[in-house]
């Protein structure tokens, strides 16, 4: 008699991300390319009307140029405000930063370039976190220095999709018709110099001569001697808290108002957002302090100071002196008295069905780089009606793509189903969410730069991802993409 046994497999848990949109208002056309075509339109018949056919038709010239896809993905007409920002800077003087050392600064500021430069650090007194308040758009944002519980990269396939899937479930806690009034939440993993100073303050405390005292004071002179060139990683989460939204400015004014009103309510999100980490499979280590500010401030911009700032632990606390001491500005990157710096966007993600940890290539890539993850939640019923929308938008193109002969694509029809998944998805209680991923890399020179450049672009290809160099906004991007700040694009 034959035994037959059978090994049951588990499946993974898989996702595809749809390709951005580009099915526009008519044949793929956006607002904007169809107003230049009426404008070529309208220029037509001005020639005929008025015989003027140098002058109109330059105009019909310069509006079919810029209604074409070209360059990035974005059409001509799109660079048009991005370009006239960029000229307007450079003839303004604002590429160009310098501290001024004898203006003294407002107390508890950064000393950040730009439109970051109004960015204050409050101290909380109840968790000991600074933070950080944008009073323009009234927002406060909170930072925790998070640590994984376990390896995630060693865990097996179904432990990776728990993990996964408590992580989701976290962000959609905040994808919520009551008003929480978080509107942004962001994750940065820091790959970051490691000078050592674990390893020295770990035998500080259990090194002991007895077996040997020739050994101990060579180890010791030796760890006093020598820095390391090996790369560690930090995680820290931050979460931003928009003062100005429904339901929470009644809740700040029963609080005591102002910025005292929003961090009491900001704390109760922190201590939620604490209590779900667990769920996440992350390890809450504590809430970065003003002084942890100051410090992530002058790392990132000066990647090389972290050792030093390690080893010295009383230096480099100073929010006034956070910031780079002269910052120039190119189109592409960005010059500070510490080196180069570069911001890269994800431009494309996984677009075949993919697993937790796709990103594993990119986040271990062994060059200093940092990723960030910034997910701004939707609230349901605007989700789900945005859903709605694109979803009879889509089916009207379809509609009138048929009735003019065009052909449906392969790429439309993939982008339907992803409609009718992202709907069925909310129906069944998920959350929706914007996300962007940026990814910041360094070097001592244009060289390095560029090596680290193409060092990020080749880990992202082999996580399935497509980076693109942010043109024209490296300031203010790597703001939002190496601080965990709450900034966005």
């Amino acid at each position: 008699m034959a035994v037959e046994t059978a090994t049951e497999e588990r499946k993974r848990v898989t996702a595809r991300f749809p390709r951005r949109s580009s099915r526009g208002i008519i044949m793929g056309l956006g607002k904007a390319q169809l107003a230049l075509l009426g404008v070529a339109f309208l220029s037509v018949i001005a020639s005929f009307t008025t015989q003027r056919w140098i002058v109109f038709g330059a105009v019909v010239l310069v509006s079919l140029a810029l209604v074409p896809t070209w360059f990035t993905g974005r059409p001509l007409i799109g660079w048009v405000p991005l370009l006239w920002q960029w000229i307007r800077r450079s003839v303004r003087g604002q590429r160009k930063y310098r501290v001024r050392p004898l203006t003294p600064r407002p107390a508890g500021t950064l000393g950040l370039p730009g439109d970051a430069a109004r960015l204050r650090v409050l101290a909380e007194p109840l968790t000991g976190a600074g933070l950080v308040h944008d009073p323009t758009k009234q927002t406060l944002t909170a930072v925790a220095l998070i640590e994984p519980a376990d390896s995630f990269a060693l865990s097996e396939g179904d432990q990776q999709d728990v993990v996964a899937g408590g992580w989701g479930s976290l962000l959609a806690s905040f994808c919520t018709d009551a008003s929480n009034g978080v509107s942004r939440v962001g994750a940065v993993l820091r790959a970051v110099s490691d000078g050592g100073e674990e390893i020295t303050n770990w035998f500080r405390a259990q090194g002991t001569s007895a077996v040997s005292a020739e050994a101990y004071e060579a180890y010791e002179d030796y760890l006093a001697g020598s820095r390391t060139d090996s790369i560690r990683h930090e995680a820290f989460l931050s979460i931003t808290l928009d003062m100005k939204s429904r339901g929470v400015a009644a809740l700040i004014r029963q609080s005591g108002g102002g910025v005292t009103g929003g961090a009491e309510v900001l704390r109760s999100r922190m201590e939620y957002l604490r209590s779900q980490l667990s769920s996440a499979a992350l390890s809450f280590q504590w809430w970065v302090s003003s002084d942890d500010v100051a410090v992530l401030t002058r790392t990132a911009y000066d990647p090389d100071a972290q050792p030093e700032l390690e080893a010295h632990p009383e230096v480099g606390r100073s929010l006034a002196g956070a910031g780079p001491m002269a910052l120039d500005e190119a189109f592409t990157y960005f010059r500070t008295e510490a080196g180069y710096q570069r911001v890269l966007l994800v431009v494309e993600w996984p677009r075949k069905e993919t697993t937790a940890g796709f990103l594993q290539h990119l986040i271990v890539a062994q060059v200093r780089h940092t990723f960030a993850l910034i997910c701004e939640p939707i609230p349901t019923r605007k989700a789900m009606n945005q859903a709605r929308r694109a979803s009879t938008s889509a089916e009207t193109s379809r509609q009138w793509e048929r009735k003019s002969g065009a052909v449906d694509t392969v790429e439309r029809k993939k982008e339907r189903r992803a409609l009718e998944r992202e709907e069925e998805a909310l129906e069944a209680g998920h959350g929706a969410l914007n996300f962007a991923g940026l990814v910041t890399v360094s070097g001592a020179t244009l060289d390095e730069l560029r090596v680290a450049t193409e060092q990020v672009r080749t880990a992202a290809l082999r996580s399935g991802c497509e980076l693109r160099i942010i043109g024209g906004e490296q300031a203010s991007a790597f703001i939002a993409g190496a601080l965990p700040f709450g900034r966005g694009l």
